[in-house]
């Protein structure tokens, strides 16, 4: 299940699902059978698929004020969040200490009950948003397009690591790819999405500010 405020932009995220929108107090003004709905301005949407949407059918009548408690854990333990607390979507890891270290069956990426995933996500050439640290402390953020011929084909996981290699980076991770995969620097986008309608909205982000 999530939970989008305002801060994400003026619709939710489109499919198939159930999403209640909540008042600014909590409660419930409405239920819509599908998602990607209008976000209200002082108020917020819950929005899940799957055994999490029959539960938000059942529970989640008008006028119930509903109330979402968020705790973040980090290798099994409660991780408090504040305010120099970041936390941002990714994996898996591509390099450590200098050599190749992709761990995408540790972290989860393979399924044993599709296996075509692995495949599609990590053996298959896709555009990729990576990240990595040089030996002098530098950070690399880097994005490479892909799924357009002629233009770029992408990157898997293995050809990602020797690319952060490459570069300099002694320890790297994959932070997403796909249609995700888009860099903006000073306000102009600098790469090419793979999307035919050309930019996708997203809900996270790396942000990278001027120092003082």
């Amino acid at each position: 299940m999530n939970k989008f405020t305002p801060d994400f932009g003026k619709v939710t995220e489109p499919g198939a699902g159930v999403e209640v929108v909540l008042d600014e107090k909590g409660r419930v003004i409405d239920t819509h059978h599908s998602r990607g709905n209008p976000i209200p301005e002082k108020g917020s949407v819950l929005s899940a698929t799957g055994d999490a949407a029959d539960w938000l059918r059942i529970r989640a009548r008008p006028g119930t004020r509903m109330k979402v408690k968020t705790k973040v854990f980090s290798d099994g333990r409660y991780l408090p969040l504040q305010s120099q607390v970041g936390i941002i979507n990714g994996g898996p890891r591509l390099l450590q200490g200098g050599n190749t270290h992709i761990t995408a069956f540790a972290e989860g990426f393979h399924w044993e009950e599709n296996p075509e995933f692995y495949y599609r996500f990590g053996i298959y050439r896709n555009p990729r948003t990576l990240a990595g640290t040089t030996s002098e402390g530098d950070i690399l953020l880097v994005t490479v397009d892909g799924r357009q011929p002629g233009f770029s084909v992408g990157l898997n996981f293995k050809e990602s690591a020797e690319l952060m290699k490459a570069l300099g980076a002694t320890d790297a991770v994959n932070l997403d790819g796909g249609g995700s995969t888009t860099m903006t620097v000073h306000q102009q986008m600098v790469n090419q999405p793979s999307d035919a309608t050309g930019e996708r909205p997203i809900g996270d982000a790396i942000l990278v500010f001027p120092g003082k």
